[in-house]
């Protein structure tokens, strides 16, 4: 007898009729133990055929009594949606004055068995059958006759693999509702309550209930539906100047006979052809019909169709279909600075500024101040807009938002409960890309490099310095990692970036050796090529009051600036010229005393910036702390805003209905200033192919490597897109690919079907990506590139023709992530998917 150790053992003669055996139960047996058997037989010198050795083995289970709760519960077994479902329990078993809670759960049996999901029993999970953990060892190898028998041969498999294909997809929004924990009453009586939306089909309630001593659970599955159900099919997003249909499944399945009277009414964003808006239909009791309405959707937002099903009876049945309205590109963004004169310059902005855009996504914000060049609100707003959300990016978009908060509401963000929520993801998310070591890997658990690990450390370090929740396990990994990358790395020549960020980061947290810090100053600081490391050297100091060494290493990092870097330097760190310019500015600005360089490489900063027409993440996030290291306002500049006096820096955001009437500002100070205008929007013209640095383009086969013409798909049909690009430089880079898919098609995703698996075509040969997302709407996938590779990226996913209708098949995106400028795109089309009924 044994569970994870010997428990009990005995030594008896078996009769050939068998033998009943006594075995006293101990108190320490637990939940249960196993009794395993040996029984031998002797081979009495003749030669058999019959096994000498058998082993029996049984499970146990120890009746577990006081520590089960009978848990009932008494919901309708039919209730119709829209209303209050009342779930009362009765919990029986406990002991009294123990208190007992109770959990519930309500969820789509749809939901549960696409993944075949089973309902919580933490009777099984105590109590339950445990794994033999006991190691048999004997001799029996010395028994067995080697002239004898043949050589045994493994076999495995079953048909447990069947259990897990995926099924068929939820036809309706899914749904899943749930208690939290609720306290039981004295008298073991507790209610839970749930308001149900719109929903036809079963739920499963699956409740848990648990005190001080003793589990226990129960399932119960429900109906939800109206007498008359509707079901309703349309495409799961579409593009403004799409036609699909909306297909309705009516079926009367406990309603009366008579004249049903449907009406669909639509959004400014989507609406129904008008045949379909409004009809009479007869229904019989048991009669389901099956109707086709036309839709077309208007311009980008979230859309919405009304169905309204009237009965004989006068009762309106109600059903919202959300429908959103992508828009077929993603907005650009202009910025210009330009200069107006003291005592009198004019600044006129009007329905110019758009031109070209689609009014309702056009957006022009304006700042006008001394030194408008590190505009926050435009820095935050594309940092937002920016389409990917690896951990650089994750960090990047969320490291502003600690000191902007006031600002990211004027740029859109939302209030400052959204913002400080959008940074609390961020933190949870980047939790999730942490490995066991403490590493953070760009899409996930790993190790991608020291940079990337010492820059999503220090924005923790900072957003727990500004009292978000940082989990302390998770940047005390993050700490120790640093501290064990550097301890035995002293190629400062080669590393010398990763080492001196990794130390600044030790020493804002003061983990530090200062004596290290010190050391290559003093001893090796020309063998660190990159000015921004020398300049997190010189902050490192000053964390530590050293300031005259910091003041030093600060002027040197400066200098460094304004050289060449060595060609030895060899750039792994998203970084750029203009994103050092803009990190050693915001480090040196709150630096105590701050250095004199500061005023002259405020004007290179603004320089640098004023050349660049797109900025990366990188520089976007570091332009907005060099930024706030120099926040101050100015007084002294005076304007007049459309004819009102206004005093100090201003500020505007303006659409297309402000923009009718114009904004004209008039500069009265005695000096000149700057405006930032920065113009986002959809553009209103078809995207054709172009772009720079890059050749992309999108191609359609069938599942034979036949090339097919998209401009007509049967519903239902398969094809694999792939996406050819061509680098036309040589450069170590990290390339991101989006592809927006037409509404009427889907992907196949291979994660969840294996006849996606593209491994299977051998006429089909890909570029290894780093990272792939297959979305409800488009596909994106990243490619580490490097210096010396020639060959073209290939890229290829499978979709399926689904929704009919024609549709604006939108452009395939190539962009390297930190050399904005170098992106390219193919050319926006069109596709018809056919019904599979024509």
């Amino acid at each position: 007898v044994g569970s994870n150790r010997l428990l009990w053992k005995k030594s008896v003669e078996l009769a050939r009729e068998g033998t009943d055996l006594a075995i006293p139960v101990s108190s320490d047996w637990g939940t249960g133990v196993y009794v395993t058997v040996f029984a031998y037989r002797g081979s009495e010198g003749q030669p058999s055929h019959m096994p000498a050795r058998a082993i029996g083995v049984q499970w146990l289970a120890i009746e577990p009594n006081s520590h089960r709760l009978q848990l009932t519960l008494g919901a309708d077994k039919q209730v119709r949606p829209g209303q209050t479902l009342q779930i009362p329990l009765k919990v029986a078993g406990f002991v009294a004055g123990e208190q007992v809670y109770v959990t519930v759960a309500a969820v789509d049996v749809g939901i549960l068995n696409l993944t075949a999901f089973k309902a919580p029993q933490p009777e099984n999970w105590y109590f339950g059958q445990r794994r033999l953990d006991l190691v048999i060892q004997d001799l029996y190898g010395k028994l067995i006759d080697g002239f004898t028998g043949t050589a045994g041969r493994i076999r495995s498999g079953g048909d447990i693999a069947g259990a897990r294909l995926p099924r068929s997809a939820p036809k309706q929004k899914p749904l899943a509702l749930f208690s939290g924990v609720v306290k039981v009453a004295a008298d073991g009586q507790a209610q839970v309550q749930f308001d149900l939306p719109q929903f036809a089909g079963s739920l499963r309630i699956m409740a848990v209930a648990w005190s001080q001593q003793a589990v226990g659970q129960a399932v119960q599955d429900i109906v939800v539906r109206d007498p008359v159900v509707v079901l309703a099919s349309l495409p799961k997003f579409m593009a403004p100047g799409d036609r699909s249909r909306l297909q309705l499944v009516i079926d009367n399945t406990e309603g009366v006979a008579g004249d049903y009277r449907l009406q669909i009414t639509g959004s400014p964003f989507v609406a129904p052809g008008q045949a379909g808006q409004d009809r009479m239909i007869r229904l019989n009791r048991g009669q389901k019909r099956v109707l086709s309405v036309p839709i077309q959707a208007m311009k980008p937002g979230m859309g919405q169709l009304l169905v309204r099903l009237t009965q004989p009876s006068g009762e309106v049945l109600r059903q919202r279909l959300p429908l959103p309205v992508r828009a077929v590109q993603l907005p650009v963004s202009e910025r210009s600075i330009v200069q107006i004169t003291a005592q009198g310059g004019i600044l006129d902005i009007g329905q110019q500024a758009i031109a070209g855009l689609l009014a309702d996504s056009a957006i022009v914000s304006v700042l006008v101040k001394r030194n408008a060049s590190l505009d926050v609100v435009s820095l935050l707003q594309a940092l937002d807009r920016y389409p990917y959300g690896c951990a650089e990016q994750t960090t990047s978009r969320a490291l502003p938002l600690l000191y902007w908060s006031e600002l990211a509401t004027v740029a859109g963000l939302g209030d400052s409960k959204a913002v400080h929520k959008r940074v609390q993801t961020a933190i949870n998310r980047l939790g999730g890309f942490q490995s066991a070591a403490g590493s953070f890997g760009m899409w996930g658990p790993g190790s991608d490099n020291l940079w990337l690990d010492t820059y999503v450390t220090e924005f923790l370090s900072r957003a727990r310095e500004s009292g978000f929740t940082v989990p302390d396990e998770v940047l005390k990994l993050a700490l120790q990692n640093l501290q064990n990358s550097i301890s035995y790395d002293d190629e400062l020549t080669r590393r010398g970036n990763d080492i001196a960020y990794a130390l600044y980061v030790l020493a804002r947290n003061r983990r530090a050796s200062v004596g290290d810090i010190r050391y290559i100053v003093e001893a090796r600081f020309d063998d660190v090529v990159s000015p921004l490391a020398k300049a997190q050297l010189a902050a490192s100091l000053s964390f530590y009051g050293d300031t005259k060494r910091s003041q030093w290493a600060f002027s040197k990092a400066y200098r460094a600036l304004q050289k060449s870097t060595a060609k030895t330097f060899v750039r792994d760190d998203y970084g750029s010229t203009l994103r050092d310019q803009a990190a050693v500015l915001a480090l040196a600005a709150a630096a105590r005393p701050v250095p004199a360089f500061v005023p002259a490489l405020i004007r290179q900063v603004t320089q640098s910036r004023f050349e660049k027409r797109i900025t990366s993440t990188q520089e976007n996030a570091w332009l907005s702390l060099a930024a706030r290291a120099l926040q101050v306002g100015d007084s002294t500049i005076t304007l007049r805003v459309n004819g009102t006096t206004h005093r100090g820096d201003y500020r505007a955001q303006l659409n297309a209905a402000t923009l009718a009437d114009g904004l004209k500002l008039t500069n009265t100070s005695a000096f000149p200033i700057e405006a930032v205008v920065t113009t986002t929007g959809i553009s209103a013209t078809p995207l054709q192919a172009g772009g720079q640095g890059f050749a992309i383009a999108r191609d359609y086969y069938d599942l034979q490597g036949h090339r097919v013409e998209l401009s007509s798909v049967v519903q239902n049909t398969r094809l694999i897109v792939v996406l050819k690009i061509k680098a036309k430089r040589r450069l170590q880079s990290r390339i991101a690919v989006r592809d927006l898919l037409p509404a009427g098609l889907e992907i196949v995703s291979p994660h969840l079907f294996t006849s996606a698996d593209l491994k299977q075509f051998s006429w089909l040969k890909t570029t290894p990506a780093t990272h792939s997302e297959f979305r409800d709407d488009r596909f994106v996938a990243t490619v580490r590139r490097q210096s010396r590779d020639e060959s073209a990226i290939t890229l290829a996913y499978m979709v399926r023709a689904v929704s009919p209708g024609a549709f604006v098949h939108p452009a395939a995106v190539v962009e390297d992530m930190y050399r904005p400028y170098l992106a390219a795109h193919t050319a926006q089309g069109k596709i018809t998917v056919v019904a599979a009924t024509q």
